[in-house]
């Protein structure tokens, strides 16, 4: 068996015995055992009975479209401005040292206090959502990259000029390999933020989305609901951030592979 297959196996088992446990500390099984009450944490069978009528009536994808799109057209222009920006401020090292306190202190601010400030500016509609994903995922990208490129190793820089390298090739070769690394690393906790600036957004004020949804079936004490969302999002967050480990994977696949506990 291969080690890919072997891990999922493992990773199936361990998420199969955590709904086994679940569902029997919350009484089912028919075994009269409940540690914690179904109206706190929604037993999972309930849970995933849910999905049926959520599907046929035709919210979950409305829901779903409209989550994915805010998370990820977010996503994008997160990622795209906060290269750009990085990059631009690493190499203006006097505007750098201006703008940088700046840049922490904004980054500092929980999103969700920002939340309600992007709603008068960009409406009810997608763009507010769009732009609480985008703010989310901005400072994690501009950072990395940003630190990517003060983290050059100065001997590497030296030695590429030394045998007659360009700007060219330091950028090519030197730089840029290294700010790709950094960038991919903010990719996968990038893909998770936009997903939470995306359903943040939603509560503060939608109309539809995973997020509205899931603050009503709060407010109704629908614990069943909640949790089927919960578990929603969570399966396409783990989607996205393999889909974002195999890209990473495959373009920087000229970088050696390490083992923890090798």
């Amino acid at each position: 068996m291969s080690r890919t297959w072997s891990l999922a196996l493992r990773r199936a088992a361990l998420i199969l015995a955590i709904f086994a446990v679940w569902e029997l500390v919350t009484g089912g099984y028919g075994l009269g055992i409940v540690l914690v009450s179904p109206a706190i944490l929604a037993r999972p069978s309930t849970a995933f009975a849910e999905l049926g009528p959520y599907a046929q009536s035709g919210l979950l994808w409305r829901d779903l479209s409209t989550t994915l799109s805010e998370a990820m057209v977010g996503l994008v222009l997160g990622i795209v401005g906060g290269a750009a920006l990085g990059l631009g401020l690493a190499y203006a090292r006097g505007l750098s040292e201006t703008v940088e306190p700046v840049l922490v202190s904004l980054n500092s601010l929980p999103r969700i206090a920002i939340a309600p400030i992007l709603l008068p500016l960009f409406g009810l509609g997608i763009a507010s959502k769009i732009a609480l994903s985008f703010v989310t995922v901005f400072f994690v990208v501009f950072f990395n990259t940003y630190l990517g490129i003060r983290s050059v190793d100065p001997e590497l820089v030296k030695a590429v000029q030394v045998m007659g390298g360009t700007r060219e090739h330091l950028a090519r070769f030197v730089v840029l390999p290294s700010v790709f690394s950094w960038i991919f690393a903010a990719l996968r906790t990038s893909v998770s933020f936009a997903l939470t600036g995306a359903v943040v957004g939603e509560f503060v004020g939608a109309s539809s989305g995973l997020g509205y949804r899931l603050n009503i079936a709060a407010g109704l004490l629908d614990t069943k609901r909640v949790y089927l969302i919960l578990l929603i999002l969570m399966v396409f967050a783990v989607t996205l951030v393999e889909i974002a480990k195999r890209v990473e994977t495959r373009l920087l696949r000229w970088r050696p592979a390490t083992t923890l506990g090798a």
